[in-house]
């Protein structure tokens, strides 16, 4: 075949074959994989929404279960306890493990002072006064059903001088198991020491205005720690009570001035009980015995006591370190306390009486005894007696019958008369101090538990080396607690 016949049966193939694939159908692609991945991913993403809604609706189903269980709960829980009443204001837990009282005292004094010519142109003349005896605010209470705390300032200036200061100010552990149904407490802080019934009950209730004369040989409140505890009788109705501290001077009594480390330091103990107890306290007999050991070691002893009366500008009888008054050198080693302590309430009368003994070792003259001692009664006109704080072993507040008032249900108060003699010698072995007899006359008011009114006639009788002589008081106290 020639060349042209080459070609045309070449071009007659390739139009034949351009013929045959314009007959075939055109074939459909395969979806993209990318397309595919997003599909899916779309579907998943539509079904974790799905499960995010769910759970979503599930928390919110919790939540409104808890917020219904907590409102239940709230209306069944108490809030916190707010009391006001005859003993303060206070603030409790639910429970009452949490407590705080707030509460004070206010006590305002008028004297009216006599005396004869011997004294006046000796000591001097007594000027009549007027001032708070006290103006106290105390905080108190409890945590955790176990500790107790107190805090309690004194406001009050007496004779123109700053008294303010923290008097009790401590914290104390309660309940802690010694022996089998025993349970004592231990106290830390600035407290008195356990000694003296007068001195332990409180300037609010004891029966006149001022603590006798035997309370200037009896110490006060110090720094230290203590165990103490109430035993042998039901809960509240305790027969028996004890303490022992050790306390560190921090008030002046007597002076010193720090010369040794173990200078000022005290071992005070007491013991109380009740022989007899009937019809809640309405009849009862106490004693108690007190006992301090101190260390002056080498300070000066200093014993002085105002007539009854803390608005008096001068002390009559006294043991210091003026020429006069003092011991021979004046300094002491030790010294050594005792009292002993009887009360009783036989219904709407009373009666308490102690003796106080001081012996001072002197540095360079043997010993030296100085001793006090009161006995006092009174009787209540309206029928009420005197309360006893079994768990403290001394008086407590008086509570009247019928409170004070104008309503037709009010009554007059209670109404309390009461007499007392108390002596005090500060003279031995050459010791100028003086000696001083004291009778006391007393009516006391309580229009309520709270609102005290008293009136105090006080006699006095001084007998010193260099003079003597005899004077004459009058007091009255208006006294409210919160």
């Amino acid at each position: 075949m020639n060349g042209f016949g080459r070609i045309a049966a070449a071009l007659a193939l390739l139009v034949g074959s351009l013929s045959a694939f314009a007959q075939e159908p055109t074939p459909v692609p395969e979806p993209d994989a990318t397309a595919q991945q997003i599909e899916l991913l779309k579907q998943q993403v539509e079904a974790l929404a799905a499960q995010v809604k769910a759970l979503e609706q599930q928390q919110a189903a919790a939540a409104a279960e808890q917020t219904a269980v907590k409102e239940a709960q709230a209306k069944k829980a108490p809030a916190a306890i707010v009391t006001a009443g005859q003993d303060g204001f206070t603030i409790a837990s639910p429970d009452k493990a949490f407590t705080m009282k707030v509460s004070g005292r206010i006590q305002f004094d008028t004297s009216w002072f006599s005396e004869d010519n011997d004294l006046k142109y000796s000591v001097g003349d007594q000027q009549d006064a007027f001032g708070f005896n006290s103006a106290r605010l105390r905080l108190n209470g409890k945590l955790f059903d176990n500790i107790e705390y107190m805090m309690e300032y004194e406001f009050a200036t007496q004779n123109g001088a700053d008294n303010a200061e923290f008097k009790d100010v401590y914290l104390q552990l309660n309940d802690i198991p010694y022996g089998r149904d025993l349970a004592g407490n231990v106290t830390v802080g600035h407290f008195r020491e356990p000694f003296s019934f007068e001195q332990l009950t409180s300037a609010r209730y004891i029966m006149f205005v001022q603590r006798s004369l035997m309370d200037s040989l009896v110490p006060s409140r110090n720094p230290g720690i203590q165990w103490s505890d109430a035993i042998l009788g039901e809960e509240k109705k305790e027969r028996m009570t004890y303490a022992l501290g050790v306390f560190k001077e921090a008030d002046n009594w007597p002076s010193s001035n720090d010369a040794d480390e173990d200078q000022g330091y005290s071992f005070t103990g007491r013991v109380t009980g009740l022989p007899y107890y009937a019809n809640e306290g309405r009849q009862l007999l106490h004693l108690g015995f007190g006992y301090s050991h101190r260390n002056p070691d080498g300070a000066v002893v200093a014993y002085s006591a105002r007539p009854e009366n803390k608005l008096s500008q001068f002390r009559y009888v006294n043991v210091d370190a003026t020429p006069l008054y003092r011991l021979r050198d004046a300094r002491a080693d030790d010294i050594d306390l005792y009292n002993l302590e009887l009360a009783s309430v036989l219904g709407p009368f009373s009666l308490q009486s102690e003796y106080t003994l001081s012996e001072v070792d002197t540095t360079f003259d043997n010993t030296r005894q100085f001793s006090g001692y009161y006995a006092q009664m009174g009787y209540f006109l309206t029928g009420e007696h005197r309360p006893y704080k079994n768990s403290a072993g001394v008086f407590d507040k008086v509570k009247p019958a019928n409170n004070f008032g104008w309503g037709a249900e009010d009554g007059w108060g209670a109404w309390e008369v009461a007499a007392r003699y108390s002596s005090l010698d500060f003279s031995d072995g050459g010791v100028r101090g003086g000696e001083q007899e004291d009778v006391t006359l007393g009516l006391s008011w309580y229009l309520n538990a709270n609102t005290r009114v008293m009136w105090n006639y006080i006699h006095g009788e001084v007998d010193q080396d260099l003079y003597s002589g005899d004077f004459d008081a009058f007091d009255m106290r208006f006294q409210l607690e919160f």
